[in-house]
């Protein structure tokens, strides 16, 4: 029967050469076999990754399965991963990307430098507010000097200067 090879292997999702293999290997005859020989002969030496790689193509009885599309789904996502990591390669090659750990490490040394400063608050108010008896100015100078330690700690400059630095070292 004319046609069967090619019925078969779409039917089967093989390629027609692999079904024409079968049939010659079986001894008939690739032109006179019936579609339902061919069928059972190519059914019985497909091999599963050909016919998923031939689904893949678009070929065979398959072509429109849900393998297609989970394989279709897991190559987007792929894209988009390897999209979204030169994104990030470039991000930190242009600068604009900085290391958390540089991030965390300057802010954590910061805020240590925030509390021994406002620690050492005591020792230095103690020499400028001995012998003061007005509150007023006692609570001036108290709320001056937390302001310098505050105001230098809250410095947007300082900050990414010491953060810069560390992402160099």
């Amino acid at each position: 029967m004319r046609g069967a090879i090619r019925r078969v292997a779409d039917a089967t999702g093989l390629d027609q050469a692999t079904v024409r293999r079968a049939v010659e290997t079986a001894g008939l005859d690739p032109k006179t076999v019936s579609f339902e020989e061919g069928l059972k002969l190519a059914r019985s030496i497909a091999d599963p990754a050909r016919v998923i790689g031939h689904t893949t193509n678009g070929r065979g009885e398959r072509a429109h399965s849900a393998v297609i599309d989970t394989l279709a789904e897991a190559k987007a996502h792929a894209e988009r991963l390897r999209a979204r990591k030169i994104e990030l390669l470039n991000a930190k090659l242009e600068g604009s990307l900085i290391p958390r750990e540089a991030v965390t490490a300057t802010g954590a040394r910061i805020l240590s430098e925030a509390r021994t400063a406002l620690l050492s608050l005591g020792h230095r108010l103690a020499a400028k507010v001995a012998g003061k008896t007005d509150t007023r100015e006692i609570a001036r100078i108290v709320e001056n000097e937390v302001r310098d330690v505050l105001g230098a700690l809250a410095s947007d400059d300082r900050f990414f200067a010491e953060l810069e630095a560390e992402a160099l070292s």
